[in-house]
């Protein structure tokens, strides 16, 4: 009887025993799925949320990972920024008192901060959204894009001076681009930035052919090639120019306009650039505006005054 009664108490320990094992079993293997659930999910939403498109990650595939930027918000690739220089600390700040008109010294301003697409206005509000989702079926043949397209300059007769801008290459182009730039001499023209000359002056009437006159001037580089700023930035997609100018002696008082804008590239250069880059070239001297692209606004004056307003 005790043997009975001992086997009795016996099986129902064994079966309480494989119960417990079963519900282990099962315990983990949920705590399992539902892990598994979880990084799907969380992988599934970080790639939904990221703040470009599939199609330009397809595009970078096999690029050269950038240096990941403590400067620059995170949204766009790294590997767009490979060739560029490293974005320096204060570049917003820099960015803005230029903007403000409270760094005019485009001379002195070094490459970190102008090679960067940043530089150029309305980046975030225009060209970012552009960049972030590229479209899949055409792409940039040309473009390009000049900044500052204005600037002011109270001079004395016979003086020289040098001013500065910065040339790029539009947002998605990807060819090499052929660029000659030629002088100008508006018979009319206006200011259409924030600026102006003393006075409050922002239109200007002049005689172009006797305005031709007054000026000799000289750009440097002068022609050369625009590379791609898509997918990835080139380190030539941007170049600065410079604008040398020397005032006549013989000058009268007054307002003057001087231009620079686009023209046919020489055909010795355009016949080397497209052995150099073949299908990838394209001249950039039929970009055009409906003004030019820079101008140079100068009021002379007899007083010993001169320099950037």
């Amino acid at each position: 009887m005790e043997n009975n009664k001992t086997t009795k108490v016996n099986k129902p320990k064994k079966v309480k025993r494989k119960f417990n094992n079963k519900l282990i079993l099962g315990i983990v293997l949920t705590i399992i799925l539902v892990f598994a659930i979880m990084f799907i999910f969380s992988k599934t939403k970080q790639d939904e949320t990221l703040p470009y498109s599939e199609t330009l990650v397809n595009r970078l595939q096999g690029s050269e990972q950038g240096k990941i930027s403590s400067v620059r918000p995170d949204y766009l690739p790294s590997q767009m920024f490979v060739n560029l220089p490293d974005m320096p600390e204060d570049f917003y700040q820099i960015r803005q008192l230029i903007r403000l008109g409270r760094i005019t010294d485009f001379e002195n301003l070094e490459e970190e901060y102008w090679m960067q697409p940043e530089f150029f206005p309305q980046f975030e509000e225009i060209a970012l959204s552009l960049l972030q989702n590229p479209p899949k079926d055409r792409w940039g043949a040309y473009g390009i894009a000049v900044y500052p397209a204005d600037w002011v300059y109270v001079a004395k007769p016979g003086e020289k001076l040098d001013v500065y801008f910065y040339i790029k290459s539009g947002y998605l182009v990807e060819t090499y681009q052929g660029i000659n730039l030629e002088k100008t001499f508006p018979e009319n023209a206006e200011i259409t930035t924030g600026l102006e000359l003393p006075g409050g002056i922002k239109k200007i009437t002049q005689q172009p052919e006797n305005t031709s006159q007054l000026f000799d001037i000289e750009i440097n580089p002068n022609p050369f090639v625009l590379e791609p700023n898509f997918p990835i930035y080139k380190i030539n997609g941007t170049i600065k120019v410079k604008v040398s100018v020397n005032i006549s002696e013989n000058i009268s008082q007054g307002n003057y306009v001087i231009a620079i804008d686009t023209t046919n590239v020489p055909e010795e250069y355009e016949n080397k650039w497209i052995r150099d880059y073949l299908n990838l070239y394209t001249s950039g001297g039929m970009t055009k505006l409906d003004r030019p692209y820079y101008q140079l606004f100068i009021q002379i004056q007899d007083e010993e005054i001169g320099g950037d307003i």
